[in-house]
């Protein structure tokens, strides 16, 4: 997988090169633990996932900078 581009609840998930994170063009800084083959980031603290597209992922359902504004 060298580049990966979907819609996920709303937001842009890109990934290029297998190392380059964006999410709503915005660059997602995370953590690659080879030792266990871990993915992680500062927006989910204390977590860990099998891959980039599911690190990606949780930081689109579980962090709210992410989720749509709805107005009244």
């Amino acid at each position: 997988m060298s580049n990966y581009h979907e819609t996920f609840e709303g937001c842009t998930i890109e990934i290029k090169d297998d190392t380059y994170l964006t999410i709503n063009d915005k660059e997602i800084d995370y953590e690659h633990t080879l030792e266990n083959q871990k993915w992680s980031s500062r927006y989910l603290p204390y977590t860990q996932y099998d891959s980039l597209i599911d690190l990606a992922q949780a930081i689109v359902r579980d962090t709210s900078e992410f989720k749509p504004v709805i107005s009244h």
